[in-house]
């Protein structure tokens, strides 16, 4: 019998752990990890670097030499080529052209017309290298690795951007269920207060209306409560959609730790810009407006290339294949006064790269001096909430103890427990805002 009851525990247990989902334990890392690998702007970013490689291959390409082969097979209705002697113009020769026929063509096999080219087939195959192209090719392969060096740089920055974005959500997770467990806190210290009130009703120690304001603050508690399990669904299931998995089966398993003093993060703003990614890809931009204005500057200056051809046709009777080789120089004659205007544009282009570098980069310094500022704020802002709490604790523990002695009124102690929720809360809040500030600080600082 024991044995049977033990079988069916067993099966009971199986089933009710069969219907409870598997949870995926996610830190924060594991989080972020699962962003970079999902995220489809970042692999639309990988796909630019696959794009500015085959770029830089295409350019390369034009070092090698370029080999054409033509093959052309015809047959016309009619001779693309007649003559006779009708179609001599001088009628003198002529005349005698028709005597010396008379006399001796027929006998040597002659014919009084000919035609030619009515069918056949040509082959012909060319192989040409530049020697020298203004250097449009050597300044084009620079270009193109500039951008692929662009393309990861503007990967860099997507990453660090959903780092940031992951972390946030993160947090923000964290917040909401730091402060349901709050709530059970406040839930349990009106419960308790909830059975101290009826027995002191009923022992006429309290009035029935002291009821009515706990009932009321319990609903509060509850309808807190449904918002803030709300807000943590929502927050779980954005953050299922960024890190590509299922948010019902998610749990957080980080939680707010201690925190540095920020003074540990500190660095001089103007060398933390300088060492940026963004920083990188403004100093690409003014590279590559040098060599814009280089490739066209190779357009004005003469071009070199050799090559040989090979060819075989059958047009005529006694076909045989032939072969040469040559070289070509270009030189422009007529683009030197065109190219002149092109090169000012490239050089107004450069003042304007110039002047957006520097002022991005007074920005981005400006930026980081109100990333250090913000996160000094914060740490501000949890040094007071700490004190706020222990404040607000003491003052729950007073308020009790003299309600208990009937010194105070239920009131007082609602709102005692209201502060605590409230310190609690304010704790949690600045905790959070101190992490992000602090992550969006390091990310800015390239640290």
């Amino acid at each position: 019998m024991k044995k049977y009851i033990i079988i069916v525990c067993l099966l009971l247990a199986k089933s009710i752990f069969a219907q409870e989902p598997n949870k995926t334990r996610l830190s924060v890392q594991d989080c972020i990890d699962m962003a970079l690998e999902n995220n489809i702007e970042l692999k639309n970013s990988q796909l630019e670097i696959d794009k500015a490689r085959a770029t830089k291959n295409e350019a390369r390409a034009e070092f090698f030499p370029t080999v054409s082969a033509q093959a052309i097979g015809f047959d016309a209705l009619n001779p693309l080529l007649n003559f006779s002697i009708e179609d001599i113009d001088n009628a003198q020769l002529r005349q005698i052209l028709y005597t010396l026929y008379a006399e001796y063509g027929a006998n040597m096999g002659l014919d009084k017309e000919y035609s030619l080219i009515q069918n056949g087939v040509i082959l012909n195959a060319m192989a040409t290298e530049p020697i020298y192209a203004g250097g449009r090719i050597r300044n084009g392969n620079k270009l193109a690795k500039l951008g692929i060096e662009a393309a990861e740089l503007q990967e860099k920055v997507k990453e660090d951007e959903v780092r940031l974005q992951t972390e946030q959500l993160y947090w923000q997770i964290v917040a909401l269920q730091e402060k349901v467990t709050t709530l059970d806190m406040l839930d349990r210290l009106l419960d308790t207060l909830d059975k101290d009130l009826a027995g002191a009703i009923e022992a006429g120690l309290a009035m029935p209306t002291d009821q009515f304001k706990l009932r009321v603050k319990q609903n509060e508690s509850q309808l807190n409560r449904k918002k803030l399990n709300d807000g943590i669904t929502l927050l779980k299931m954005a953050m299922g959609q960024y890190i590509g998995t299922d948010w019902q089966t998610m749990t957080l398993t980080d939680t707010l730790g201690l925190e540095i003093e920020p003074t540990t993060y500190y660095h001089v703003a103007n060398e933390a810009v300088a060492s940026r990614n963004e920083s990188h890809l403004l100093d690409l931009s003014l590279r590559a407006e040098d060599l814009k204005k280089k490739m066209t500057l190779g357009e004005a200056l003469p071009s070199l290339l050799v090559g040989g051809s090979a060819s075989y046709h059958t047009i005529f009777e006694h076909s045989r294949p032939n072969a040469m080789v040559f070289a070509m120089l270009q030189i422009p004659i007529t683009d030197w006064h065109k190219t002149s205007y092109k090169l000012k544009k490239h050089d107004l282009d450069a003042e304007m790269a110039e002047n957006k570098r520097r002022d991005l980069t007074e920005k981005m310094e400006m930026q980081t001096n109100q990333a250090w500022f913000n996160l000094e704020q914060s740490w501000l802002r949890i040094t007071m909430a700490q004190t706020a709490l222990s404040d607000a604790e003491a003052n729950l523990k007073i308020t009790e103890d003299y309600y208990e002695a009937g010194l105070v009124a239920l009131s007082d102690v609602l709102e005692a427990q209201t502060l605590l929720k409230q310190s609690r809360d304010e704790l949690t809040d600045s905790r959070v805002e101190y992490r992000l500030s602090l992550v969006n600080y390091q990310q800015l600082t390239g640290y």
